[in-house]
Parts: structure tokens; C-alpha cells; sequence
């Protein structure tokens, strides 16, 4: 009886052996491309709620109940800043020494045309008559 030595591999083993480390290396690859996408995700809203807090810090300053302000950022980031009454009055005066609860809403759009809005409720000086 004649004996057959083992010398490699057979084709369908290669092609086997292909075929897995194909999709192995397809699996690592889609892997890394979203956790890519969710950094670039992770930056792009850190720089929106940044600007969203200045945008509410800046409010102090705003005539209650003037018109909108509006304007884009760096990056194509759209904001729009609007007070107004809570009371949906104008405001008048409050017997806490002048002072009225305002709703400050801060909507923010990015280039995608994703939309968010923060909503925050302030204590404003009503005005002088």
C-alpha cells in the first residue's frame, strides 16, 4: 500500500481560510468606523452645548421679550436665541421687587439638520414704567 504524505494545503482550505480572515477583518473594520463616527458624534455635541451655555449665560443681558437673535457658528452650527414671558403676558411688575420669571429657549441646527432645542426658566429685572 503506497502512503500519501501531507504536504500543504488544499485549495478549499485556503480558500476557507480566506474567506474567514475576509470577514474577520470586515467585522474589525465596521467596528472602528463606528466608534470613528461616534467620536466625530461625541465632538460635534460638546461644541453644541458649549455654545447653547453661552447662549444662556448671554440671555442676563437680553431685553425680555425682544425679538429672536439668531446667527451661525464656526462649523455650520445655526443657533437662535428667544425670551419670553412665562406668564405669556408682557411682563409686569412682580410684587418679588420688579422681578418675573422669563423662558429662555436656546434651538441649535447643524449641518446634517439635526435639531435640538434647551429650554431654561430665568428671573428677569421687568422693566422700569
Amino acid at each position: 500500500m503506497l502512503r500519501r504524505k501531507n504536504r500543504g494545503f488544499t485549495v478549499l482550505e485556503v480558500l476557507v481560510a480566506l474567506a474567514v480572515a475576509t470577514m474577520a477583518l470586515a467585522a474589525i473594520a465596521n467596528l472602528a468606523h463606528g466608534a470613528a463616527r461616534s467620536g466625530v458624534r461625541a465632538a460635534t455635541r460638546l461644541a453644541e452645548t458649549a455654545l447653547a451655555q453661552t447662549l444662556l449665560s448671554f440671555s442676563v443681558d437680553r431685553a425680555a421679550d425682544s425679538e429672536p437673535l439668531s446667527g451661525e457658528a464656526a462649523g455650520g452650527l445655526h443657533w437662535r436665541l428667544a425670551i419670553s414671558p412665562s406668564n405669556g403676558d408682557r411682563f409686569a411688575g412682580s410684587p418679588a421687587g420688579g422681578w418675573t420669571p422669563a423662558i429662555v429657549r436656546v434651538e441649535l441646527r447643524d449641518q446634517s439638520g439635526a435639531h435640538w432645542s434647551v429650554e431654561s426658566v430665568r428671573l428677569m429685572k421687568a422693566p422700569a414704567e
